[in-house]
């Protein structure tokens, strides 16, 4: 049965959300046989920044140097491999542990289901490969400029963001750490649904990692609407020779696997991130 509700796939989508066993790096750790760990519910279009002052709270009396255990100085691992705290949590889970949401055969013992076990440091910020996180503010600098670039895409111009008053970009930022879907919603609703120029589409290949973006148009030349398919079959024909039918990979958005005639518009319209950006990443198949 359809829902009624109009909002029902972005309400899904907001609602989305990743269990997380957090543990803190044995080697900072003073206690010999490992501190506990920190569990807690992220939601997947959250950023790993706005649960690090209550991961540094908790787990500062394990630490060896309390003093070095800041929000501005924890970092995320998964298997050996730094989290970007810019990425959205869900990009990250789909992306990183490479789960392939329709597969049928996962095994009981399978290391990536859930909670999602991700180890935790202070020390030894790794700046060859994320961005240093200076404060909020940095965070929030970091998700406006996506925002914006999003917009450039969208439209060929900013002006759609830029043209939003003080209160309105506070209402995004502040609904989105609070989340709140109704105020986010209130005022990103203006910025997508307006004609789009192109998506502003990122695809995520697991194996590098490698983000592929190019302007994708919401209409093919004969004006058929541009699918999930004919976009990955131009934009990464190695692994898409068919516009139809998943052969090599299986597209996934929001850790749902999604159907590849799915029109591309839509998709964008229902299930954006909240930084503007349709994030899809690639379940390679076996």
């Amino acid at each position: 049965m359809e829902s009624s509700d109009p909002k029902a796939i972005r309400k899904a989508i907001w609602s989305g959300s990743i269990p997380c066993k957090i543990l803190l790096d044995p080697g900072e750790s003073r206690v010999f046989d490992a501190s506990d760990p920190y569990y807690v519910i992220i939601p997947r279009i959250a950023y790993l920044p706005f649960f690090a002052e209550r991961i540094c709270n908790f787990f500062r009396p394990f630490v060896i140097d309390p003093e070095v255990a800041k929000p501005e100085s924890a970092w995320f691992e998964f298997e050996s491999v730094p989290m970007k705290w810019h990425w959205p949590v869900g990009l990250l889970y789909d992306l990183f542990t490479g789960r392939d949401p329709a597969a049928n055969n996962v095994e009981e013992d399978d290391e990536h289901l859930l909670p999602w076990t991700l180890i935790v440091h202070f020390r030894d910020y790794p700046t060859k490969h994320l961005m240093r996180l200076e404060g909020p503010a940095t965070c929030y600098d970091s998700w406006m400029n996506t925002v914006k670039e999003a917009d450039h895409v969208r439209n060929g111009s900013a002006k759609a963001v830029m043209s939003l008053s003080k209160a309105e970009s506070t209402k995004l930022w502040d609904s989105l750490q609070s989340h709140d879907f109704d105020q986010f919603w209130s005022v990103n609703d203006k910025l997508i649904s307006v004609q789009a120029r192109n998506i502003p589409l990122r695809v995520y290949v697991p194996s590098a990692p490698r983000v592929v973006q190019q302007p994708v148009p919401p209409n093919l030349p004969s004006q058929e609407p541009q699918t999930v398919g004919t976009a990955l079959r131009t934009l990464l024909p190695e692994l898409f020779p068919s516009q139809r039918v998943a052969v090599l990979a299986r597209p996934v958005v929001h850790g749902v696997v999604v159907a590849m005639n799915t029109p591309l518009l839509e998709l964008m319209r229902e299930a954006v991130y909240p930084d503007g950006f349709l994030h899809m990443s690639l379940a390679m198949m076996s």
